[in-house]
């Protein structure tokens, strides 16, 4: 029986072990298959304290449980390779604290393939979920595969970006795969399983909890060379990606944004400790010296439309960005009348090139 299986066991504990204490323990014992095939006197003297590890790894120690396990992954269409496996991606087994494994459902891209980070917080703006899209989209079509959590917020519009540019994806998981976590997510989770994969290290039917999603994004950015923050407050979970990122030595990247928003005070915060500055896709393969001549830009069908509008509609929408403007303060800069506006506004949101938020407020689309 090959090695893998037993890296398979021992990936199958890590949500009940921890990462660490695995890692720990093969480099004391020298193989997943030598803790498997250890002696209880031998586990407690490595683990003297450790009594809800040790009892997990000695319950769940036999080829009748990672048998069981195969099954299940096998009818969920769920794949397994370890890090001992040559299609382990190789910048994850460089960072420290690797996972022993990991589980993926659909197609994991190339170890050559170039890959992106881009994340924010999941409480976030349509500045913030706008931007997440249009640095991806352009990103995927030039062949980068972004990277993200499928959280709500940023992540999720960092994953539609890339599959509106025709690329690939990965969301990083802080459950098992077989899990849609947000619950919402699933027609998404679909296209991302569809190009690209989704990924854990956590084996199916682990639930998400708040203690594995530090974990989960130490791998996030593990897998990439860089890492793209495009809304975060000084408090976001976020910045602990960056730390990790900083740590494993990932470039960072950062949006700028509204010095009156609490939602930019991170990312205006990065910039200032260094973080390279964003403004769109190519500042980035600039800094990571990837070639541009080759990217082949996305279709953007508001653009073609924006040709064909009237002079009102183009004096509305040549008034809004991606900062929301209320719907009394559009009327006053563009001049135009209240009854009227309403009108433009409604025509511009069928072309697709306005957005009305809650409050009356717009933004460019």
């Amino acid at each position: 029986m090959r090695d893998d299986i037993y890296m398979l066991w021992l990936s199958s504990l890590v949500h009940q072990v921890g990462s660490r204490k695995l890692n720990f323990l093969l480099e004391t014992f020298g193989g997943a298959r030598d803790i498997f095939n250890a002696s209880h006197e031998a586990l407690r003297v490595v683990m003297p304290n450790a009594h809800y590890a040790f009892g997990c790894m000695t319950t769940n120690r036999s080829l009748e449980y990672i048998e069981a396990l195969l099954e299940k992954m096998e009818s969920q269409g769920i794949v397994y390779i370890s890090r001992d496996n040559p299609r382990f991606p190789t910048l994850l087994l460089e960072i420290p604290d690797p996972p022993v494994g990991i589980f993926f459902i659909g197609t994991l891209p190339p170890d050559s393939a170039e890959k992106i980070a881009i994340i924010g917080s999941r409480k976030c703006s349509e500045y913030g979920k706008l931007t997440a899209r249009i640095l991806a989209q352009p990103l995927a079509a030039s062949g980068i595969v972004i990277v993200s959590g499928m959280a709500r917020g940023v992540d999720s519009m960092a994953h539609q970006g890339a599959l509106q540019g025709g690329g690939q994806t990965i969301a990083v998981l802080g459950c098992g795969v077989d899990i849609c976590y947000p619950a919402e997510n699933k027609q998404l989770r679909e296209g991302i399983i569809q190009n690209g994969c989704v990924l854990s290290e956590y084996p199916p039917g682990v639930r998400p909890a708040p203690a594995f999603f530090p974990a989960r994004n130490r791998i996030i950015s593990g897998l990439c060379s860089g890492v793209v923050v495009t809304e975060a407050d000084t408090k976001s979970g976020t910045l602990i990606t960056v730390d990790q990122a900083q740590e494993q030595g990932r470039e960072v990247f950062a949006v700028p944004g509204n010095i009156s928003s609490k939602l930019s005070q991170g990312t205006n915060q990065l910039i200032r400790d260094g973080a390279h500055p964003v403004s769109d896709h190519n500042d980035i393969l600039h800094v990571l010296g990837i070639e541009t001549q080759n990217i082949q830009k996305p279709q953007n069908k508001p653009q073609i439309a924006k040709t064909n509008l009237a002079p009102d509609e183009k004096r509305v929408y040549d008034n809004l960005s991606l900062e929301p403007v209320s719907f009394d303060m559009l009327a006053d800069v563009a001049g135009i009348e209240i009854s009227k506006l309403h009108l433009i506004c409604t025509g511009l949101e069928l072309k697709g090139l306005a957005k009305k938020l809650p409050g009356s407020r717009y933004i460019r689309n």
